[in-house]
């Protein structure tokens, strides 16, 4: 049986029997991979603190047929600063989620494994949210996921002065283009205010979104939009993006 070594994010752990854990791990140079943790759940587990949701560690891994057996998980960083706030907590999942649905295993994506790293790390100094929607749309725009939002995809007018509608097989459509689709294709409204706080969030640097601010309807209208677009393309439910959608109607955005 093989032995590798990975260095990895855990993005998914559940409960196994009475004392393993599954996880979903995305490793630098492996990609995704599923993996038992066996005894884990025992407090006298030495793998415990190492395969923690989110945590980044370095592996050692058993390669099994199906499923791969963690034999060593040392921690690098455990990200405490997610776990101390519900919306860097909430914000945390919806990147997990949306990595682990996009993602096919065993699949090395480097880039991808750079960029969730990295907005771990500045999950600590940004809003959860304006980081949770730049990670989905640089990990949209990665995987070439992501329709241009310069012009509408089917007349190929500029967006920036009219409402735009989010369709999930058509891209970026103006009213004109929406109107004319099938009424049984479902697209979401987004205000030119919207669209380019969007742009903006393609192109500036993780590090520079904390000069960002968005209104109360913006931030509405692109997190509704990217949940709707990601569960269409990787036919998923995002469970993490639905209860914030669920907490901010009940408590209101600011």
């Amino acid at each position: 049986m093989a032995v590798y070594k990975a260095d990895a994010i855990v993005i998914r752990s559940r409960e196994y029997g009475e004392a393993d854990r599954l996880v979903t791990l995305f490793a630098r140079e492996k990609g995704k991979i599923n993996a038992l943790a066996k005894g884990v759940r025992k407090p006298t587990s030495s793998q415990r603190a190492g395969t923690q949701l989110f945590t980044y560690a370095d592996f050692l891994l058993h390669q099994g047929k199906t499923l791969d057996t963690i034999t060593q998980a040392q921690p690098r960083e455990s990200f405490p600063h997610i776990w101390s706030d519900l919306d860097r907590t909430l914000a945390a999942s919806g990147m997990a989620e949306l990595l682990d649905i996009s993602t096919a295993n065993k699949q090395p994506e480097p880039e991808l494994f750079t960029l969730t790293l990295t907005f771990l790390f500045m999950l600590k100094f940004l809003d959860p949210y304006i980081a949770l929607a730049g990670y989905a749309l640089k990990l949209l725009g990665q995987q070439g996921y992501l329709p241009s939002m310069d012009s509408c995809t089917g007349c190929g007018r500029d967006l920036a002065e009219e409402q735009v509608f989010f369709n999930v097989d058509s891209g970026f459509l103006c009213t004109l283009c929406h109107n004319k689709q099938d009424n049984r294709q479902i697209a979401k409204a987004l205000c030119p205010g919207s669209i380019a706080f969007m742009k903006q969030l393609t192109k500036v640097e993780p590090a520079k979104l904390d000069r960002l601010r968005w209104q109360k309807r913006i931030k509405e209208e692109i997190l509704d939009g990217l949940r709707f677009f990601c569960e269409a393309k990787f036919e998923r439910k995002l469970q993490a993006w639905r209860q914030i959608e669920e907490m901010t109607e009940g408590q209101g955005l600011t």
